[in-house]
Order: structure tokens, then sequence, then C-alpha cells
């Protein structure tokens, strides 16, 4: 027997007991009420799910994050969806979607890009990344803590707003309303937001994952075929033997010159591109020429964040704490063969 079921019951007993039929038609009216409520909010929660399952389809995660505001439209009552992705402590508009108006949401993006929003006290989007929740905000005209630049473009009335936080880093923050409904939003649009941005952060997260073990498969195959084929140059090095009547054995500056010639920084290439990608590889190249990250990032026409990435990568890669290591560990390499 469900809880319902033994709600119904005892209030039968109850009624019976004390003869008042007037009650116990009130009664189950409060709980018809109550079995539609939470039927509706399964019907919420399955359509936030199913949304959530179509996004893990998606294998790219930066594609996810920006199909993430059509899904949740799709799958709630929520019209307009916002995702802004979180740089150094900015928001930066990634997707906009609103329901069945595309030129709408290609212009609220467009807006929203020349607008980015610096998360600090107290705005409402800040402090729903530090409590790790979705917010919902009542009334957005009024609040002084809704960004007014933000508020503006989209012509908020009523908002909710939650983060996307894959363990202890936040991603990207949701922002969604429903315009068209003069009754405003509720507890139960927060509620399906954050059901939907903690399914999304999952979704992420095993998205990312995959892709980094697709990239280290790809790193350890060339590494194989690069020590294979060394190991194939050794096997079919020739081998000089000494004369048996007793000639002796020739000088180091006499096998130097008997020796092919060398090429230490085709070595060293050989080692770092089988463990780096090749964009890496020229990052730390420019690292030991002396480069900044600035610097670097105007060589190659990227951007700052996107070396500083780079590198962080380099220095994993090569097992190494810092900077100065990966560039001595660089210059090794080099060395390794003129010894």
């Amino acid at each position: 027997m469900s809880t319902l079921e033994e709600v119904r019951a005892r209030i039968a007993e109850l009624v019976e007991q004390a003869g008042d039929h007037e009650a116990q038609a009130e009664h189950e009216a409060r709980v018809a009420a109550l079995e539609d409520r939470l039927a509706e909010r399964a019907a919420d929660v399955d359509r936030i799910l199913g949304a959530v399952e179509d996004l893990r389809a998606i294998t790219v995660p930066a594609a996810m994050l920006e199909a993430a505001p059509e899904a949740l439209v799709r799958g709630s009552r929520l019209d307009r969806a916002v995702l802004s992705v979180v740089r150094e402590g900015v928001m930066h508009a990634e997707a906009v979607h609103v329901r069945d108006d595309p030129a709408a949401s290609e212009a609220l993006l467009a807006a929203l890009r020349e607008r980015p929003v610096r998360l600090e006290h107290p705005l409402v989007e800040t402090e729903a990344l530090r409590r790790r929740r979705a917010t919902l905000v009542a009334a957005a005209g009024a609040d002084t803590r809704v960004d007014r630049a933000t508020a503006e473009v989209m012509g908020w009335r009523s908002y909710v707003v939650a983060p996307v936080a894959v363990r202890s880093t936040v991603v990207a923050v949701l922002q969604a309303d429903r315009p068209g409904d003069p009754g405003g939003l509720d507890a139960r649009d927060a509620s399906m937001l954050w059901t939907f941005a903690a399914g999304l952060a999952q979704a992420y997260e095993s998205a990312s994952l995959r892709r980094t073990l697709r990239q280290e498969r790809r790193q350890m195959r060339r590494l194989l075929t690069w020590l294979d084929a060394r190991s194939g140059e050794l096997a079919d090095a020739a081998l000089q033997f000494g004369s048996r009547e007793g000639s002796a054995l020739p000088q180091p500056e006499d096998m130097d010159t008997q020796a092919p010639a060398r090429r230490p920084e085709r070595d060293a290439s050989a080692v770092l591109d089988a463990v780096l990608t090749r964009r890496e590889a020229e990052i730390l190249r420019l690292l030991a020429a002396g480069l900044t990250n600035r610097a670097i990032a105007d060589e190659l026409v990227i951007s700052g964040g996107t070396v500083k990435f780079h590198v962080n990568s380099i220095l994993r890669k090569l097992h190494v704490a810092n900077r100065a290591e990966a560039v001595a560990r660089y210059y090794a390499l080099l060395d390794s063969r003129r010894g």
C-alpha cells in the first residue's frame, strides 16, 4: 500500500468514527490535489531527465554546452534559456535558446556577448555559484543583486539561475525564464533547473573524461610506434668486431668519425612528439626560446588562456612541476645524444 493510499484509508477510518462526511470530502479533495501535484512533478522530472539523456549523445563537451539551452527549454516549462561559460571569474554568454524563435535567440546571444558579467558580490549568480544551488529571482526589476545590463537585454521579470559544477569547478551558468507567464516563476521552476544543471554537469564530465582517454590512447599509440621504429633501427644496426690479431680497440674519437652523424634535435623532437601533441611540442620549443605566454599567444595567434591550458598539459605529461623544469627536460633531451 502506497503512502497516499494509507492516508486515504486513515481519513476514511477517522471520518467513519466521527460521522463527518463533509470533512471526508474535503480531505479527499486535498489528497487528490496532492496527487496531481506529485504527478506533475514526476512528469517534469521525466522530461528533464530525457533532455539530459539527449545531451549525453553529444561526445564533444563544448558542443554539449552549446546545445544545453535548447534541451532545457524542450524539457521544461521554461521558454528562454541562456548558458554562459565561466572564465577567470567572468561569465561569457555561449548559447541562447528562445522557444520557436531562432532569430530572437541569435539577437540575444549577440547582445549578451557584448556584455560579459564579472562574478562579484552581491550578484545573484555569484551567490548561486558559491552555494552550488538554483536560485529564484522573483522580482528582477527591483532586486539590486541582478546585473542591470543583462536584465536590460533579457527584459527579466523573474528568472532562475543555477551553476553547472563539475566537482569543485564551475564550468557554466544557466539562466532561464518564462516571459509570457504573468504569474512568473516559482520554486518548481528552480527545482527543475537544478535537476537539469546537475544532470548536465554529470554528462559534461563523462564526455570530458572520454575525450581525455581518446587523446591519451592516441598519444600512447604514437609513443609505441616511435619505440617500435627505434627498436627496429637498433636491431638492424651493423655490428663491428675487433681483429683477432690483437689490434687495439677503436678509440672514442675514431668511433665518432666512423658512426653515422646524429641529430640531437631530431631525437629530442621524436621523443617529445611521441608524448606531446604537435601544438604542445611547438609551445614547449617557444618556452625554451624564452618567450612568455603572451608572446607565444601572439606568435601562434591564439588566446593567452589557450596557451596556459597547453602549458599545464605539458607539465603534466612531462611530470614536471613548473615551466623551468619543462625547459630543463627539453634541453636534457637535446643534450642526451651529445654526451
